[in-house]
């Protein structure tokens, strides 16, 4: 697992723990047979971020969004109560409540979440020159549960395809010497690899390059830049059929 998706699985075991430790020390400072019923949304509100937080450990996009709002709710019922009384702990809770929310709101961060993993661990492979569109794509497709062969140029991504016989190959079309159309044909003339879907994810988006694509052997066409969502409802499209 990358060291990103790492990162917010820590994050997420952190406020898990933080929202838990929250709540116990809430009702033994207040006491619970004395709670008053409109202290009871404090309860609600550090279940619910508990809960949010377990979601966020397991990368899930609900989970996310719940953490989102829910700082946001918590964010204005402080500063309504709290803030006219200059009390400090709901004041730095305030903050981190910023903090939070500003972070997982973040399009670098949403991309790592999703609604659902794939069925079983696939195993793609991705052929692009461009290292940072490979950096930052391989990170959100292992975060659905696949595993990441990459490869900068046809002949590499050809001979990878194969040796490891990936689920699906994922290329541009612009590739250094051998270019993508030829490596489709030529996987596609080869037994062993016929069965591979082969996914174009490419600036080229006219007519005749779609076309091209098309009597190469492709199952689908991606435009760059894309939104990370639909590369993976794609892939879930072609390797998981409804």
């Amino acid at each position: 697992m990358l060291k990103k998706v790492y990162d917010l699985k820590v994050i997420g075991s952190g406020l898990a723990v933080l929202y838990a430790t929250s709540l116990v020390m809430f009702m033994r400072f207040v006491g619970v047979s004395e709670l008053p019923s409109k202290m009871y949304i404090y309860i609600f509100l550090f279940v619910t971020l508990f809960i949010a937080a377990l979601a966020v450990i397991s990368l899930k996009e609900w989970g996310r969004q719940l953490i989102v709002t829910m700082n946001v709710v918590m964010f204005i019922v402080l500063l309504v109560k709290y803030i006219p009384k200059i009390d400090l702990v709901p004041f730095a809770y305030i903050f981190m409540n910023i903090i939070v929310f500003l972070y997982f709101s973040q399009s670098g961060i949403r991309m790592y979440f999703h609604d659902r993993r794939f069925r079983k661990w696939y195993s793609l492979l991705l052929i692009d020159e461009d290292e940072n569109f490979v950096k930052a794509i391989r990170p959100v497709l292992i975060s659905h549960g696949c595993s990441v062969l990459t490869a900068a140029t046809g002949e590499e991504g050809l001979e990878i395809a194969r040796t490891q016989k990936p689920d699906m190959v994922i290329m541009d079309v612009l590739l250094p010497k051998m270019k993508g159309r030829e490596v489709c044909r030529a996987l596609k003339a080869d037994e062993a690899t016929k069965g591979i879907p082969v996914v174009f994810m490419t600036a080229k988006d006219s007519e005749e390059d779609l076309r091209a694509e098309r009597e190469a052997g492709a199952a689908a066409h991606l435009s760059k830049p894309l939104p990370a969502k639909r590369l993976i409802s794609t892939i879930r499209m072609i390797l998981e059929p409804r």
